[in-house]
């Protein structure tokens, strides 16, 4: 694997977000903020990035997105319930967004017994309005590689999820009719 930021798709995300002039905000647990980092590096991104909650540990996840205690007890933090439910929380946190972004995963070895997916297991969330989806990925190769390549396939899959949902949409400036 090679650790490169894929910078074609990241100008793409700022592209579409730009020209829908929609707020981005993003809650990372795995990515401990790289992600924003790099969304900070896009030339449009003042435009449109309003910021992150960096959630690493489970208190923060409690206190500061509302995830509840026994949900992550029960599914863990790098679970796509987790992922879902600090995406609820950036929605209350981010109320002038349009776009969120949530992520959560495994980059190396846990200490949690109660964790069993296996290291490069990654969950990332969508939402735009009502509508949100997810993503499950596996990657292999170093922390840094799997961290880095989850960044790109988030700047990928944020730009054609985006497309296809305001295409559909005759108030956007993507619309096709």
């Amino acid at each position: 694997m090679n650790i490169v930021i894929d910078e074609q798709a990241l100008q793409h995300c700022g592209k579409i977000l730009t020209a829908c002039k929609w707020k981005l905000a993003c809650a990372e647990s795995m990515t401990a903020g790289f992600l924003s980092s790099v969304y900070a590096m896009e030339v449009h991104s003042g435009d449109y990035f309003l910021g992150s909650i960096v959630c690493y540990e489970d208190t923060v996840k409690e206190r500061l997105l509302a995830v509840p205690a026994a949900k992550l007890k029960k599914y863990c933090a790098e679970s796509a319930v987790a992922t879902l439910r600090i995406m609820d929380g950036l929605r209350a946190q981010f109320p002038g967004a349009q776009v969120y972004i949530s992520v959560t995963g495994l980059a190396y070895e846990t200490t949690n017994p109660k964790q069993k997916r296996s290291i490069g297991t990654v969950y990332y969330a969508f939402g735009l309005g009502d509508s949100t989806v997810i993503y499950k990925r596996s990657y292999s190769g170093t922390a840094a590689e799997i961290i880095v390549e989850t960044c790109n396939d988030i700047f990928r899959d944020l730009a054609q999820w985006l497309e296809k949902v305001t295409k559909k949409n005759k108030n956007s400036p993507l619309y096709e009719n």
